[in-house]
């Protein structure tokens, strides 16, 4: 069974939502990232706080269902095609020189990760909807990889889940 997650759409956007940057106010390069909870009488509660390098929205290590995992980031904004989105990704998750740019090798170095620390590693694609819009198929390529690499169940320390928040 998979431990990863893949999730798109609105239900990505939920799991981010529970995620808010406030900036710190000591040193303006440095963000507080709230998680905020949804107490059983509906109400908001701070989860818990971690500071991270200023970027709007995301902390560096987010709490999911799994316990702590580490973020990777990819702004799709400026991704139309799929090699963009390969290396995107590849930067994210600093994949190894090696890498072979094409959906075989994404979908082996998603599932290896072996150069991660251990643990859940969440890729979190922003703007995805960008590249869906320009190409859809080679969209749809990525994303099949994606969710397909989440679905492999090949003992690993370090595993993926992602979320596509706008697809």
């Amino acid at each position: 069974m998979p431990r990863g997650t893949f999730e798109e759409g609105p239900a990505a956007q939920e799991t981010l939502r529970t995620l808010r940057a406030i900036r710190g106010e000591q040193d303006p390069g440095v963000a507080r990232a709230t998680e905020i909870v949804e107490t059983p009488s509906g109400a908001p509660k701070v989860s818990r706080i971690t500071e991270v390098p200023e970027v709007p929205g995301v902390a560096e290590e987010v709490e999911t269902e799994h316990g702590d995992a580490f973020a990777h980031r990819v702004d799709g904004s400026g991704i139309t095609t799929s090699a963009e989105a390969m290396s995107a990704i590849a930067d994210a998750l600093s994949f190894p020189d090696y890498f072979g740019h094409n959906l075989d090798a994404l979908y082996d170095s998603l599932t290896d990760l072996e150069w991660l620390p251990a643990g859940e590693h969440l890729l979190v694609w922003t703007r995805s909807s960008v590249l869906r819009e320009a190409d859809p198929a080679a969209f749809e390529g990525i994303r099949s990889v994606l969710v397909d690499a989440v679905a492999d169940d090949t003992p690993s320390p370090a595993y993926l889940s992602v979320l596509l928040p706008d697809s």
